[in-house]
């Protein structure tokens, strides 16, 4: 799969940049759109449990800003994916190249708006606490990791939603109800001790916590950490890249 998208890289690269102009044609604002959806969210839940619900976490907006950057790029790639293939259809129909480029152009087009978000939401570190924390040299190191994640998820949902038109309903709901799953509202520690083990079941439980200690705790992440973060990302890919692969010599006809 890797030397087919370095073949193909050109096609890749094409395909992110007709997804960033087709989202953003016509609109003033442009790709300044993408930095007003996790901007909402970030006022609305800060309002919300700092001041309504009153989670007691200092600085609960910094804590907010970690962890929803990384689960809006896993959220956006994961629904996008489901219709990757379908949307494509024609191109699919007609063109002989490597059918995964098309969920990978997907996350690539989330990867960039989350790093645009980043790039202004990081900074903004400084400004709500006073100091920008030194590990955040290891989030680019993790942002590549996720990436490897969110590919094998959408890799899995773009082949099997082509099958079963119902699955791009289903990730909706079961992405509303990870959310609230995954400790990005509350801390971990706030779970009941014997509920925490369960909710490490979740794969973003570990990329979010990481996110956390590097971005807000300002611990570097341990060895153990990352062992997890791979573990995740590659069993996702083997995943999903299996899926995909038995399901590619029936796509066309699905579609």
């Amino acid at each position: 799969m890797l030397n087919d998208t370095l073949r193909y890289r050109d096609l890749l690269v094409a395909l992110v940049a007709t997804e960033l102009k087709v989202k953003y044609r016509g609109s003033a604002l442009g790709l300044l759109w993408s930095l007003l959806n996790p901007l909402a969210l970030i006022l609305i839940y800060s309002v919300a449990f700092q001041y309504i619900i009153r989670i007691q976490i200092e600085h609960f907006t910094v804590f907010l800003i970690a962890g929803l950057l990384p689960w809006g790029f896993f959220a956006s790639s994961a629904t996008a994916s489901t219709v990757s293939l379908m949307v494509n259809a024609g191109l699919l129909k007609k063109v002989h190249f490597p059918r995964e480029i098309l969920p990978a152009a997907t996350v690539l087009f989330n990867l960039i708006q989350t790093m645009l978000a980043l790039a202004v939401f990081l900074p903004s570190l400084f400004v709500l606490r006073g100091s920008v924390p030194w590990t955040l040299v290891f989030y680019p190191v993790v942002l590549a990791i996720q990436a490897v994640f969110v590919t094998g998820v959408a890799l899995g949902l773009s082949a099997l939603t082509v099958a079963f038109r119902d699955l791009r309903h289903l990730t909706e709901v079961g992405l509303t109800l990870l959310f609230w799953l995954t400790p990005i509202v509350y801390h971990i520690s706030m779970v009941p001790a014997g509920m925490q083990a369960a909710f490490r079941l979740n794969p973003m439980t570990s990329f979010v916590s990481v996110y956390q200690d590097i971005a807000y705790w300002g611990r570097p992440p341990s060895a153990g950490d990352f062992l997890v973060l791979i573990g995740w990302a590659v069993s996702a890919l083997l995943v999903g890249w299996t899926i995909f692969r038995r399901r590619a010599p029936y796509l066309a006809e699905d579609l």
